[in-house]
């Protein structure tokens, strides 16, 4: 039996337990609605942002070369009885959800505040030469990806865990060609890339996203003028047939006035500003600045618009790479409710034939209600 034939199947199977995960996530939710019926709730805190992946940022138009991502989180008040049910349904559930990332410092908290989301994203890719009708030889496939997510966040006073259940698909139902033209001729004015009819085929896609943030408590320090920095380190995997892999990090953040939330700009399902810094910091009405960096390493088993399909046979022409490094930098500025950040992304080789790293650049517009 050949390799690709026993991922295939391995993959297969954790669709199932996805489909098992996603029950539980739909008894999270109607727990939630249920309760919104019951009694009308104190104001919640919500934020809407919009995130941008582009090549162009760095001079380039290949590989990953865009991605577009709209989200929507609402804090759920603890002290709310949709936030105590919540708390409730965590509890019940934690063993089962939970359990490979107990490493990662996960444990049973009845004090967990939480958070839900919905987002909608897209992602593309194409080779270098936008005249190619096939991915010439070594070079990465035409593959388009759409899908909606829906997540929610366990959060206490030093640490976010999330769980999200991504739905999309590949193929023409993406949208990738028609999206790319529209921004080549109406923005960058680029060349049409003519290979779209090659892309990797339609599939549709059930992901599970397991992500874990925690911040650094003895990296936190305040200047004598007012210089902050702190920091966090996070892990994650995700399990389906989008994409299954693991990853590990940090980053860390110096500036003035340091939001008491953070996310990077970049596109990440179920990634959002979550409340992860000391609480007593609250400079909603003044100006924030400030620069991060960070690492992360990636190990990946499975990529589908590198690997191709799992149900059905399309030969790519290339294979995922196994470990992925990321070098992450940038800088942000926030004035009340609204945040702009900026980053640029350095990514190694993520298929066996690419020839060199990746770099892209990442814009967030965040505009947040009741958050600091």
């Amino acid at each position: 039996m050949s390799h690709n034939t026993t991922l295939k199947k391995a993959l297969k199977s954790t669709l199932i337990n996805a489909l098992i995960s996603v029950s539980v996530l739909v008894s999270f939710s109607s727990a939630s609605a249920q309760e919104q019926r019951d009694k009308t709730p104190e104001p919640s805190k919500w934020q809407v942002l919009l995130q941008l992946d582009n090549d162009l940022f760095s001079g380039s138009d290949r590989d990953y070369t865009s991605g577009i991502r709209l989200g929507f989180v609402q804090e759920l008040p603890f002290e709310s009885d949709e936030g105590q049910r919540m708390n409730e349904r965590f509890q019940e559930a934690s063993n089962i959800l939970y359990r490979p990332l107990k490493l990662l410092g996960i444990r049973d908290d009845s004090n967990l505040r939480f958070a839900r989301g919905v987002g909608l994203s897209q992602l593309l890719f194409t080779p270098e030469d936008p005249r190619a009708l096939i991915a010439p030889e070594g070079e990465r496939p035409y593959a388009g990806w759409l899908g909606l997510e829906y997540s929610l966040h366990a959060k206490s006073e030093n640490l976010v865990n999330s769980l999200t259940v991504s739905i999309g698909t590949t193929g023409e139902a993406s949208l990738a060609q028609p999206s790319q033209d529209w921004v080549h001729r109406y923005i960058s004015n680029s060349p049409l890339f003519q290979g779209w009819d090659s892309q990797v085929p339609g599939e549709l896609t059930l992901n599970l996203h397991f992500d874990h943030k925690r911040r650094f408590r003895k990296l936190y320090k305040v200047g004598t003028r007012g210089l902050e920095i702190d920091g966090y380190y996070e892990g994650g995997l995700a399990l389906g047939n989008f994409r299954t892999d693991a990853y590990v990090g940090s980053l860390a953040r110096i500036g003035f006035r340091l939001p008491s939330s953070f996310s990077t700009p970049r596109v990440q399902l179920g990634s959002y500003g979550h409340q992860l810094f000391s609480d007593n910091r609250d400079f909603s009405n003044k100006i924030s600045a400030y620069a991060f960096g960070g690492i992360r390493a990636t190990g990946v088993l499975h990529d589908i618009t590198l690997d191709g399909p799992i149900f059905r046979d399309f030969d790519t022409g290339v294979k995922s790479s196994s470990l992925v490094g990321e070098l992450i930098y940038g800088v942000g500025m926030r004035y009340k409710k609204v945040e702009l950040i900026y980053s640029q992304t350095i990514r190694s080789e993520e298929f066996n034939s690419q020839t060199e790293n990746l770099q892209f650049g990442s814009v967030m517009l965040r505009f947040r209600s009741g958050l600091r």
